[in-house]
């Protein structure tokens, strides 16, 4: 069942029943009302018929008029009644009561009783030394009419009003969900296609227009990921391309007569070199994939950065034999600490340390580890050919190549790779680069607080 659907019911339920509550409440207490005033109006019919029968001797002959007028406006269908109530003697009643309240006229000095619509109030007088039961019955019809009355009001204003309650619940339903009802169409408009187009917002303060304004992020994000998708692809294939381009055209050309020794050796220096590049390319789309997919379950444990630091410019040095990178950990006896994954890191460094190295042709990379506060800065400065301002804000992009860095080989993958490892650490990788004078990387990640 829809939204549209559901909601008018739900509301309408929950209205009429509250509307039909509220005229059960008004009714009963009206019923309450009426029954409890005419009982204070039998109570002082009784105190009137004991003057009137009991003590009319006492009373001047004025006092007796005037009570006996009062007497006379009697009540529908009245009946009084005076008993003598003598010890162990049933008493005789003229008129008819119910069983229940037989018993109990004679031993309560004041007892009021209903049977149906008739209504009673009993009580016990003594008079010059004699005990006398009063009891007068009477039939409210007015308050019951009223109360008739009222009863079909109610029932009127029931069989009106919920209906109404219904009919006004769907339509300011459909109303209200109506700016919804034309989002979504709208949005299944949507496709991979045309991800550019966008909900719009009429009311950015109301719950629809965040709801729109949600979406449309969701679309920004989606867009964002489909181009850099597309861009991954593309790069990708060209990356991968290339090498096995040359890896078989190397191949034909070896293949297509007899060469010396030394164009094999060439021919297969060359073939190895690409596939090295190609190795590499294809060992970085992995491990960007593996943090891509293992975000969430990465293993973090306590490193004391400073040793780790140490084990990677250890690792760097068998791989790369003639670097020049220049170790500073200021206040080298100090441990920083820090919470993360040693691979990943280790991953991360290693690829700042060959882009420092293989930019600068090998030249003098000076790499400083400090501390700031709670921060630790790991600083690697090369000398090398820089980057260019307009290429800053787009390396750290997969795949995504200087103009100036053409002809040296790379994936444009490592990069991209070590500051989506570092975000996973909580930190950030800065660069800043001029062209032919170097590239400075900073890398920030947060310190654990000894």
């Amino acid at each position: 069942m829809k939204i549209s659907t559901r909601l008018p019911i739900t509301f309408s339920i929950i209205a009429s029943a509250i509307f039909i509550a509220f005229g059960l409440t008004v009714y009963l207490f009206s019923s309450n009302y009426r029954k409890h005033d005419f009982q204070e109006r039998l109570k002082e019919r009784v105190v009137i018929t004991e003057k009137i029968f009991l003590e009319k001797e006492s009373f001047s002959a004025p006092e007796l008029k005037k009570i006996t007028n009062q007497f006379l406006h009697t009540l529908p269908k009245e009946t009084e009644e005076v008993v003598e109530i003598n010890d162990n003697v049933v008493p005789i009643f003229k008129y008819e009561y119910p069983k229940e309240a037989k018993g109990k006229l004679t031993l309560s000095n004041a007892f009021s009783f209903e049977d149906s619509e008739i209504q009673g109030e009993s009580r016990i007088f003594n008079v010059k030394g004699k005990n006398y039961l009063i009891i007068v019955t009477a039939v409210d019809q007015v308050g019951l009419q009223n109360l008739s009355f009222l009863k079909n009001i109610i029932i009127i204003l029931v069989l009106i009003g919920v209906p109404l309650i219904f009919l006004v619940s769907f339509f300011m339903a459909r109303r209200a969900l109506l700016p919804i009802s034309k989002k979504i169409n709208k949005a299944n408009t949507i496709s991979a296609t045309n991800l550019h187009q966008r909900l719009i917002v009429h009311n950015s303060n109301d719950e629809i227009g965040e709801m729109a304004i949600a979406f449309n992020k969701l679309l920004d994000r989606l867009e964002a990921s489909f181009e850099a998708q597309k861009a991954f692809i593309r790069n990708a294939s060209h990356e991968i391309r290339n090498p096995l381009t040359a890896i078989m055209g190397e191949a034909e050309i070896i293949n297509s007569k007899v060469r010396t020794t030394e164009e094999y050796q060439k021919s297969i220096s060359t073939i190895l070199s690409e596939a090295e590049t190609l190795n590499s390319t294809m060992n970085n789309l992995l491990q960007l994939s593996k943090v891509d997919a293992n975000e969430g379950n990465i293993n973090y444990e306590t490193i004391h950065f400073n040793d780790l630091l140490i084990k990677i410019k250890e690792s760097f040095d068998f791989l790369n034999p003639k670097n020049q990178i220049v170790l500073n950990i200021e206040n080298g006896g100090t441990i920083y600490s820090i919470s993360g994954n040693k691979n990943l890191l280790k991953t991360a460094i290693l690829n700042l340390f060959d882009n420092a190295c293989k930019f600068s042709s090998n030249d003098e990379v000076e790499v400083v580890l400090k501390k700031d506060k709670n921060w630790l800065i790991l600083t690697i400065k090369d000398t090398g050919i820089g980057i260019e301002k307009n290429d800053i804000e787009k390396i750290l992009t997969p795949f995504y190549r200087g103009n100036n860095v053409i002809n040296i080989k790379g994936s444009g993958i490592g990069l991209a790779l070590s500051s989506k490892i570092i975000s996973l650490h909580q930190g950030v990788i800065k660069i800043n680069s001029h062209i032919g004078n170097g590239t400075e990387v900073q890398v920030i990640l947060p310190a654990i607080l000894s």
